[in-house]
C-alpha cells in the first residue's frame, strides 16, 4: 500500500502527464483519510483548472487558503484560474498577493506580463517580463511575453533577438513557435507563419493558440482575408477612442461625400466609394465565414475547423447562394423576388453567430438572438408565398431585430 507522499507524488506526475482522472483518483485516496490535506486539495484544484472546470477549481483552492492563507503557490493558482476565466481584476489581486509573499518565481511575473498584454499595457508587460527574467534568465514564458511586448512597442530588433533566444533555449517549445507564427502573420508573411504554426501543432496538437493561428494563416491565402486580418489586428491594438473614430468616422465621411457630390460628375466616384464601404462592412461581418467556407474545400482546412465553424460556414454559403438565386429571379421573373433575396441573403449574418451543436434558446445572448432572427426570417420568406400581410408582419419584426443586432455588433467592435 502506497503512503501519502507516494500517492501525492504519483498524482502530480499523472497531472503533468494530463491523465487527470487518474491523478484525481490518487488524490481521492489521500482525501478520504484526511479531507483537509492541503497538498492533495492543491493538486485536485490544479486538475480542475487544467480541465477548464474553473469555478470548481477556484472553490477547492479557496478551501486550501483556510488552512494556509499565506501559501503563495495557492494564490498563484487562483490568479491563473481567474485569468483563464477572463476575470483580470481578480487575477491581478491574487497574483500581486503571491508575488508580495514570494517574488522569486519567474512564472508569477510571466502571468503578470500576460495580464498587462491583454490590457494593451505594453511597457508594464515588458517590465514584468524583465522582472521574471531577472529571477530566471531562461524562463521561456517570460521570454515570449517580452518579445510580444517589444513587438507592440515597435522595438523589433530586440523582439526578434528575444524570441530567437527562446527558440535556442528550447527548439521544441510549442508556445514559442506559435508566438513566432503570430508575429509573422501580423507582418503579412503567412507562409512563414504557417511553418511555425505547423511546428507548434506537431509538438502539441491540442494547442488552441497555434490552431487558431494556423487557421488564420491558411485563410490568408485569400487576398481579401489578408486585408481583413491586417485590419483586425491593427484595430485590436488601438484604444477605444480610436476604434470609435475609425468605425463611425468612415461612415460619416462616406455620407458627406455622397451628399456633396449628388448633382456633380463626382457622384460616380461617390457611388464607387459607397459600394466599397458596403463591401468592407459585409466582409467585416462575414469575411471569416467565407474564408472558413474556402477552407472546407482544402485538404488541411476541413480538419482544422471545428464543428461549429464548419456548420456556420455552410449555412452562410447557403444563405448567400439563395440570395443570389432569388436576386436573379427578381431580375428575370418577378421584381417581388428582390425582397425575398434581401431577407435570404441577410440570414447569413445570424447564421454566422450560431453555436453548434445548437442548444435551442440556450447559450450566449447573441447566439439566442441569432436563433430568433433565423426563425423570423424564415417565417417571412415562407409566408411570402401564402399571405402578404403576414409576411410583412414577420419581415418588419425581423428588420427591427436585424438593425438592433448590427448596432450591437458595432458597439461590440469598439469595446
Amino acid at each position: 500500500m502506497l503512503d501519502r507522499d507516494s500517492l501525492l507524488e504519483r498524482a502530480e506526475f499523472l497531472r503533468q502527464q494530463k491523465r487527470y482522472k487518474d491523478a484525481e483518483q490518487q488524490v481521492g485516496i489521500v482525501l478520504r483519510d484526511n479531507p483537509e490535506d492541503v497538498t492533495a486539495l492543491m493538486i485536485l484544484g490544479h486538475c480542475k483548472i487544467d480541465t477548464k472546470q474553473t469555478e470548481e477549481g477556484i472553490r477547492i483552492l479557496h478551501e486550501c487558503l483556510k488552512y494556509e492563507a499565506d501559501n503563495h503557490y495557492i494564490l498563484y493558482l487562483i490568479a491563473f484560474a481567474y485569468y483563464q476565466d477572463n476575470k483580470e481584476m481578480s487575477a491581478t489581486q491574487y497574483l500581486d498577493a503571491a508575488i508580495a509573499i514570494f517574488p522569486y518565481e519567474a512564472g508569477y511575473f510571466s502571468l503578470k506580463a500576460h495580464l498587462h498584454l491583454d490590457k494593451k499595457e505594453y511597457q508594464q508587460a515588458l517590465d514584468a517580463a524583465n522582472e521574471g527574467l531577472a529571477v530566471d534568465a531562461e524562463d521561456i514564458s517570460c521570454l515570449n511575453a517580452r518579445s510580444t511586448a517589444l513587438f507592440r512597442l515597435k522595438r523589433k530588433d530586440e523582439a526578434y533577438e528575444t524570441i530567437n533566444e527562446a527558440l535556442e533555449l528550447d527548439p521544441e517549445d510549442y508556445s514559442t513557435h506559435a508566438n513566432y507564427g503570430w508575429h509573422y502573420l501580423e507582418k503579412g508573411k503567412y507562409k512563414d507563419a504557417t511553418k511555425h504554426f505547423r511546428e507548434s501543432l506537431r509538438i502539441n496538437p491540442n494547442y488552441l493558440y497555434a490552431r487558431e493561428g494556423y487557421k488564420a494563416a491558411l485563410k490568408s491565402r485569400m487576398p481579401f482575408y489578408r486585408w481583413l486580418l491586417q485590419y483586425s489586428i491593427w484595430m485590436s491594438r488601438q484604444d477605444r477612442g480610436v476604434r470609435i473614430a475609425v468605425i463611425f468616422g468612415i461612415w460619416i465621411l462616406i455620407r458627406l461625400i455622397d451628399y456633396v457630390s449628388k448633382d456633380s460628375p463626382l457622384r460616380y466616384l461617390a457611388a464607387v466609394l459607397v459600394g466599397a464601404y458596403f463591401l468592407m462592412v459585409v466582409m467585416s461581418w462575414l469575411g471569416d465565414a467565407f474564408a472558413n467556407l474556402y477552407l472546407l474545400f482544402t485538404p488541411h482546412g476541413r480538419y482544422i475547423l471545428n464543428v461549429s465553424e464548419r456548420w456556420s460556414a455552410t449555412l452562410v454559403g447557403i444563405a448567400v447562394g439563395l440570395g443570389i438565386v432569388f436576386a436573379v429571379a427578381g431580375l428575370t421573373v418577378n421584381p417581388a423576388f428582390y425582397l425575398l433575396a434581401g431577407i435570404t441573403a441577410s440570414l447569413a449574418i445570424p447564421s454566422n453567430e450560431l453555436e453548434f451543436p445548437i442548444r435551442i434558446f440556450k447559450g450566449a445572448g447573441r447566439a439566442i438572438t441569432a436563433q430568433i432572427m433565423l426563425l423570423l426570417g424564415l417565417a417571412a420568406c415562407i409566408t411570402m408565398f401564402i399571405n402578404d400581410e403576414v409576411a410583412s408582419f414577420f419581415a418588419i419584426i425581423y428588420g427591427v431585430f436585424f438593425l438592433g443586432f448590427m448596432w450591437s455588433n458595432s458597439i461590440k467592435a469598439v469595446r
